[in-house]
């Protein structure tokens, strides 16, 4: 029968008590680290909470830490030391948030999703299934989803926050040793610094019109307006800290690339679009317009592709990759994307004997190592697909 998790701390609200703590935290050389935020009104989610976790992989101190008491600058800029082993699961909005709030970069940082996913774990497992499998201990998820703005908080809510980082350092610990057992470390950690990359800042405004709801349906006129409304839309939403459909909606932006207004009169029939937001902003928007229409984006070209080829070319690479990812016990997501697959099958298909290398991340570090080579392999000839009764996926590699 598995344990049952009981303690629940107070809120760490002084300054005074924070230092301390972020002193014993640096001297520690290794802490876990938590967000608790609110999404709903906000671009960047409003901080709530801060949990840690230090010392004893197996009994760490823990201290809930009140971000609207006190001053968490401090603490937050340890996930940036790259002395200082940062632990995480699952985390992408935490580096978000740190990134947008307060210019982090996580260095010297493990996310234990991650490592799960190098370590024979189902992939995206979450953190209580983990522990579970991990320290036999069974979490309470009772108050995930519950305000953590309003205070005070409740008894269930610090117990909740508390398990989020009390067996993050012992999971971690036993992670890590099955992960220099099959030399994978050095893959886990190569990809967790990618993925605080990735997730730490926010993509270039200019390139926020490809999130846009049916973007893809426009012409190349009407996607230059687009990727200059969006942006506008972007910079403004990140600036009031507001979701982006309170400055203007996905369908709003479509409908308003595709009349191209050049007056302010000619906004008002835009379905979507108020007559206080024409204004305003409205000529703000059509001057983006102008712009955006002179500064047309042209389709990406795909001559020389053969279309009747790539989808099986596609499916056989993948089954590839599942195979050796499979063998190697990783998640086939962390060696390449399905996206990723067609672009390589596209260079395939139009490229020369000659023709340079696309930069793919298969072809890359250790994914070329465990996948890339035998792929390149195949598609030149060298290996050969044979079916095998005996193998779990049906076929080897020749």
């Amino acid at each position: 029968m598995p344990k049952l998790q009981s303690k629940s701390l107070p809120l760490i609200v002084d300054q005074v008590d924070l230092a301390r703590i972020v002193q014993e935290v640096r001297d520690s050389g290794i802490f876990a680290l938590d967000l608790e935020f609110v999404t709903e009104g906000f671009y960047s989610p409003k901080l709530a909470l801060v949990q840690i976790a230090w010392g004893q992989m197996t009994e760490p101190q823990i201290a809930l830490i009140d971000p609207l008491q006190v001053d968490v600058t401090e603490l937050v800029a340890l996930v940036a030391n790259a002395n200082i082993c940062t632990v995480i699961h699952a985390s992408q909005a935490d580096l978000q948030i740190l990134g947008d709030q307060f210019g982090v970069r996580a260095k010297n940082f493990i996310d234990t999703q991650i490592a799960a996913a190098f370590a024979g774990f189902q992939d995206q497992v979450g953190y209580g299934n983990l522990v579970e499998q991990i320290t036999g201990v069974l979490l309470n998820k009772a108050s995930q989803f519950s305000d953590w703005v309003r205070r005070p908080l409740s008894e269930k809510q610090l117990l909740y926050a508390a398990n989020d980082v009390e067996y993050l350092l012992e999971c971690w610990n036993h992670l890590e040793s099955k992960l220099r057992q099959t030399g994978r470390l050095e893959y886990v950690l190569l990809e967790c610094d990618s993925f605080a990359e990735l997730w730490s800042s926010r993509p270039p405004v200019d390139l926020s019109y490809l999130k846009v709801d049916k973007a893809k349906s426009l012409r190349p006129n009407e996607m230059g307006v687009l990727r200059n409304l969006a942006a506008w839309r972007e910079t403004k939403a990140r600036e009031n800290n507001v979701p982006r459909i309170r400055i203007l909606s996905d369908r709003t932006l479509i409908e308003i690339s595709r009349e191209m207004p050049e007056t302010i009169e000619e906004m008002a029939p835009i379905r979507g679009l108020t007559s206080g937001q024409i204004r305003n902003f409205g000529d703000t928007l059509i001057e983006e317009i102008a712009l955006g229409r002179a500064d047309p984006i042209k389709p990406a070209d795909k001559r020389g592709t053969r279309k009747i080829n790539s989808t099986s070319l596609s499916s056989v690479l993948n089954a590839i990759i599942q195979k050796e990812a499979k063998t190697a016990g990783i998640a086939s997501r962390f060696i390449a994307t399905r996206s990723e697959i067609d672009e390589l099958v596209h260079w395939f298909l139009s490229s020369t004997a000659v023709s340079e290398e696309p930069d793919l991340r298969i072809l890359q570090s250790w994914r070329r190592e465990l996948v890339g080579n035998s792929v390149l392999e195949w598609l030149s000839g060298k290996k050969t697909i044979i079916a095998a009764r005996d193998s779990e996926v049906g076929f080897r590699l020749s």
